[in-house]
Order: C-alpha cells, then structure tokens, then sequence
C-alpha cells in the first residue's frame, strides 16, 4: 500500500526539527509539502528536509491533489480554524494537543469530521510509546493494587516572555502547553472523568500563567495532582501509586528517541524495565495512516479530547475563582 501523503502547515518548531525528520525514516507517512505564509520561508524548509514541494500559503496547500492528510502544528488559537478548513477540503487531519481552546470549537471539530467522514486525532505523541502503553495497563489491570493516586509534572525553562506563550488570546499559558498531558495521562490512569478539580497558578504580566499546579478527585477515591511551568528546570515524568505497588516513569512525556525505563514497585522492591529508543511521533504518524487505510481503530478516540478540555476550563475557571469546581457528569 502506497504511503500517506502529509502535508504540513506552518514551519513551527515541533513540525520541522521532530515531526518531519522522524517521518523520514517511515514506510507508512510520507511528507509531501510544506506551507508557511511566507512562501521563500516555506521553500528553504522544504528544500532542507527533503519535502517535495512547498506552498505559499495554507490555503493553497488544502488544495493540493497530492496531499491526503494534513498536520496541523500551529498556535493552539489557530487549531479550529485551519483543522476546520482541512477537513472540508477532504483532507484528514493531525491537530496538535490541545485539539481546540474550548470544548464548544472541539465539536465543531469533531463534528465536521463525522459529516465528512474524515480521520480527526488530536497529538498527543507520547500515548504512542510502548512504554506508556505498559504503565497503563499496569495500574488498570491490578498489578500495583487499587489505584490510589497519580502525580505528575511537566516544565521546562523559557529564557524570554516573548511569543505565543504568553498571549492568554493566542491560547497561552502553561496549563494548555503542557499541564494538558497530566490532564489527560490522570485521565487515561483513572479510566473516567474527575468529580472535582482545584487549580492554582502564578500569572505572568501578560495574564498567562507561568506555573500551574491542580488537583483533581475521581471516583473510588483516586486523587491525582500535577505541577506545570514554563520557567522552571525542565522535568516531566509520573507515578501511579496503587495499594501494593506504584508505577514511576522518569523523563516522560518526551523520550527524544532514547532508551527509556519504567520502574515498577512492589513490596518496597523494585523492578526496572527499560524501553529501546523509539520515535513517538513517527508511531504517532504511522498509527494515523493505519487509521485511515482501516487497518486500525484509533488508539484513542476523538471525544475524548472534549475531556480533557472540560477538565482543563474547569481547571481555569478554580484557579481565577479560588476554590474547587465540581465538573457536571456526562
């Protein structure tokens, strides 16, 4: 079966220095063209990467034959505009996490690709690692107890206050950066939604918040607390503590293609397993074409991201009112 022809829209970061390279080695996603607003922009990055063709706008690439499915790595505010636009023009879409700002543009969305019958998948890269795959089973299939609680962090350090990151409109902000992976791995660990969530933050003078610490309580009494930064020493990793065990994923999130390692604790004594070096985003890819030749069921469904963002809102709306939100039940 011929490969998946990707295109790409926007020259980001996270599109040109992982996404594409990790592709070049993939048998199932080929990337055939990248668009940027700036069309000389566009032609140097294509021509470094080995992209076949570039495209002076987005627009312009929507419209291109020879482009199956279409990644969409750009600012968070821009997700529902140009995942909207891609899919209407027939084209299966790849929408970086956070899918959308609120859980009202994610149903547009989500909606739009059922009418039209298009694969929609929000990234969320690191539930393709083999290794998160384990640690889920483990604290869903009762190796480590009763799950009790789940804890996680995620920050890293940016040396100025300048960019979309600090735009709150732009879709800003720590929680939305990154605090969404703890959203949705506590999500993933408990198996449902949370009852009630408490969140605290530290704003910056643009209004974003740099830091973000939460708090959410799920059913049969699992807790789970996550911390986030954008100006703190870069850490990201999480634990699943159960009754008789507990599951530690140092360095998670982001493997950055190493060799990575999951301990698993059992009666003080601990056993390591460790994870030869992958590239999750190419699996991330290569699971979407197996999704749109049907030769796979999503590995995780489309709604779910309307999960993630109700807890995320919730999540925001505590920490500007100071006190808990209990979440309405779906």
């Amino acid at each position: 079966m011929d490969p998946l022809r990707l295109g790409v829209l926007g020259c980001a970061d996270i599109a040109t220095s992982r996404v594409i390279p990790a592709l070049r080695s993939s048998s199932k996603v080929v990337v055939q063209a990248l668009a940027s607003r700036d069309a000389a922009k566009a032609a140097q990055w294509a021509q470094k990467l080995g992209v076949p063709a570039s495209s002076p706008s987005y627009a312009e690439l929507l419209q291109r034959d020879d482009v199956e499915a279409v990644y969409v790595p750009l600012v968070n505010s821009l997700h529902e505009a140009w995942t909207l636009a891609a899919l209407q023009a027939g084209k299966h879409v790849l929408c970086e996490k956070p899918l959308a700002l609120t859980v009202k543009e994610a149903r547009r969305m989500i909606d739009t690709a059922r009418s039209g019958q298009r694969v929609l998948m929000e990234g969320f890269m690191y539930r393709h690692h083999p290794r998160t795959r384990r640690a889920l089973e483990l604290a869903r299939g009762g190796e480590i107890g009763e799950l009790a609680s789940i804890e996680s962090e995620f920050s890293y350090f940016l040396p100025d206050s300048e960019g979309y990151l600090f735009d709150r409109e732009r879709g800003g902000g720590a929680l939305y950066d990154v605090g969404c992976y703890c959203v949705d791995l506590a999500r993933a660990a408990a198996g449902g939604e949370p009852l009630e969530v408490f969140g605290t933050q530290l704003l910056s003078s643009s209004g974003v918040d740099l830091s973000f610490a939460g708090l959410m309580r799920f059913t049969g009494g699992v807790l789970s607390s996550f911390h986030v930064s954008m100006k703190e020493e870069p850490r990201f990793g999480y634990r699943l503590v159960g009754s008789r065990g507990l599951v530690e994923a140092p360095w998670a999130f982001v493997s950055f293609g190493r060799e990575t390692r999951l301990v698993l604790q059992r009666n003080e004594k601990a056993e390591v397993q460790t994870f030869p070096g992958v590239d999750e985003y190419r699996l991330e890819f290569e699971h979407l074409a197996d999704v749109v030749n049907g030769k796979s069921e999503p590995l995780v469904p489309i709604e779910d991201a309307l999960g993630n963002l109700r807890v995320m809102q919730a999540l925001r709306l505590s920490a500007a009112r100071g006190r808990p939100v209990r979440l309405k039940k779906r």
